[in-house]
C-alpha cells in the first residue's frame, strides 16, 4: 500500500449504549465526543476514536478483546481504579487460569483482564517484550 494510513477507532458493538456509555465514561474516563445517530456514540480514549453502538446479542468471538498498554505501575493503578468502581477482574489468557495480575517470569510484562457490561475482555498490560511470539520466515519473504 502507497498511501499512508492510520488506525482511528474501534467499533464495539453494545447491547445497552446507556449502561456502556456510563462504563466507559464514568467508570474509566473516556471523554464523551458526540452521539452520531440514535444508537451509535463516539466516545476517545489516549487520542483514539471508541464508537459504541447498540448492536443486539450474540456478536463476537470468546478470543477478542483490545488492550491498553501502560507501564508496569500504571498496570496497578488501573486496577485499583477499576477495583475501586467494583469492577471484577476476570481470568485472561495469563497462564494461572486466575482473575490476578499476572507478572511473567522474566518479570517484563505485567498484564490483567476485566469486561465490559458485554462481556468483552478488556487488557491491561506492560510492555510486551521484544522476544515475544516468532518472526515466520515463509510470511516475511512473501511480503519483502
Amino acid at each position: 500500500m502507497n498511501h499512508a494510513i492510520s488506525l482511528t477507532h474501534l467499533n464495539l458493538p453494545v447491547t445497552d449504549l446507556e449502561k456502556s456509555m456510563d462504563f466507559y465514561v464514568r467508570k474509566l474516563g473516556f471523554t464523551y465526543v458526540r452521539h452520531l445517530r440514535p444508537g451509535k456514540v463516539i466516545l476517545e480514549v489516549g487520542g483514539f476514536d471508541f464508537f459504541l453502538e447498540e448492536g443486539g446479542e450474540g456478536f463476537g468471538h470468546p478470543r477478542f478483546h483490545f488492550g491498553f498498554e501502560t507501564t508496569t505501575e500504571g498496570v496497578h493503578e488501573f486496577a485499583r481504579l477499576i477495583e475501586g468502581q467494583g469492577i471484577p477482574q476476570v481470568v485472561g489468557p495469563q497462564p494461572t487460569g486466575l482473575a490476578e495480575i499476572y507478572v511473567t517470569p522474566d518479570g517484563l510484562r505485567t498484564v490483567f483482564y476485566f469486561a465490559d457490561p458485554d462481556g468483552h475482555i478488556i487488557e491491561v498490560y506492560s510492555h510486551i517484550g521484544v522476544d515475544v511470539g516468532y518472526v515466520d520466515p515463509a510470511y516475511a519473504a512473501q511480503i519483502a
